[in-house]
């Protein structure tokens, strides 16, 4: 692959790749689940974090890649790089998304970047980087509304679970509230390639 996408056939190049991704889905939470397993799958930080050449990732490398080469790099991505992967693949579905940068109680800094999607009636907590599924009383995928309802939601997440035998911060819900306060919205515009 040249190091840059042609215009001509770049959006062309993304639709394919989502469309793969989603082959097989018919609703809007089965584009969703599949969609941010693929981004997760294609965009894990290798461990070490280092490129195929063996050179360390520099996330500052990474940001300015577009979607296909993000995917495509063998780099990896941190949560704001999968979290903008998916809301491109997800606009080639006809899904509307955006970018949410979670702040700290404070507002002052960001502990992690996730997407939204809208399933028509509410904005629902996609987090590709961990690959995580958040279900409501309802058994639907959750809203940032549903987890200030219901912080269960967060608590039981059998991905929060794992991460918090890792991270004690996981097991804090004032640290899980940045999924609660509000958010700091970046929407994915036609041809965002960051």
């Amino acid at each position: 692959m040249s190091r840059y996408a042609h215009a001509d056939d770049y959006e062309e190049k993304v639709k394919k790749m989502s469309d793969e991704a989603a082959k097989g889905c018919t609703t809007f939470e089965d584009k969703v689940r599949a969609l941010r397993h693929y981004v997760h799958i294609k965009m894990q930080v290798p461990i070490p974090a280092v490129k195929p050449n063996g050179d360390p990732i520099d996330p500052d490398e990474i940001t300015p890649l577009n979607t296909i080469q993000k995917l495509t790099s063998g780099y990896g991505g941190w949560c704001y790089h999968q979290a903008t992967v998916f809301t491109h693949l997800a606009r080639k579905q006809g899904i509307t998304t955006r970018l949410v940068l979670l702040l700290n109680r404070e507002r002052t800094e960001s502990p992690h970047t996730i997407a939204e999607a809208f399933d028509g009636k509410k904005w629902v907590i996609v987090d590709p980087y961990f690959d995580m599924e958040l279900i409501n009383k309802d058994g639907k995928m959750a809203s940032r509304e549903d987890i200030i309802k219901d912080m269960d939601i967060l608590r039981n997440s059998p991905t929060i679970k794992e991460l918090a035998k890792k991270d004690s911060r996981w097991k804090n819900d004032r640290f899980l509230r940045m999924y609660t306060n509000p958010p700091t919205v970046r929407k994915a515009r036609p041809g965002d390639t960051i």
